[in-house]
C-alpha cells in the first residue's frame, strides 16, 4: 500500500492487544501512528496535533465512539474516520455519518490487515 505521503493516524482503541495489532499494521504500511484509549484521550490528542485520519473503537470507557464522531464532525468535519466494532450499529455508517462530514467506513473485527489498508485506501481516494 502506498499513499502520496506517510500518514498520522490517530487509533482510538481501549483494548491493548487490538491496538498493538493494528498499530503495527499501520507502522508496516509507513504510517505513524499515536494511541489512545478512549475517545476523550482522542479528542485531547486531535486538539492538540494534526492527524490525517481516525481509526476508532466504538464501546470503549468515559466517551465512546459514536459521541467522539459526533463531536469529530462537529469540529473536524472533513477527517477521515475508520470504525471498527464487533458490533456495528445496525443502520451502518447512516447513524454515524452526517451529508456533509468526511468520509466513514465502518469494519467489523477481528479486522485482517488488508482490511484495514483497503479502508484507509477507500478513506483517502475519497479526500
Amino acid at each position: 500500500m502506498r499513499f502520496a505521503r506517510p500518514l498520522k493516524i490517530l487509533l482510538v482503541e481501549d483494548d491493548s492487544l487490538t491496538a498493538m495489532a493494528m498499530a503495527r499494521m499501520l507502522e508496516m504500511a509507513h504510517c505513524t501512528v499515536t494511541t489512545v484509549t478512549d475517545g476523550e484521550a482522542g479528542l485531547s490528542a486531535l486538539a492538540d496535533g494534526s492527524f490525517d485520519a481516525v481509526i476508532t473503537d466504538l464501546v470503549m470507557p468515559r466517551l465512546g465512539g459514536e459521541a467522539m464522531i459526533r463531536q469529530l464532525r462537529r469540529d473536524w468535519p472533513d477527517l477521515p474516520i475508520v470504525v471498527l466494532s464487533a458490533s456495528p450499529p445496525d443502520d451502518g455508517i447512516s447513524g454515524l455519518q452526517d451529508r456533509e462530514g468526511g468520509p466513514l467506513v465502518i469494519l467489523r473485527k477481528p479486522v485482517l490487515a488488508g482490511e484495514l489498508l483497503t479502508a484507509m485506501e477507500r478513506v483517502f481516494v475519497k479526500t
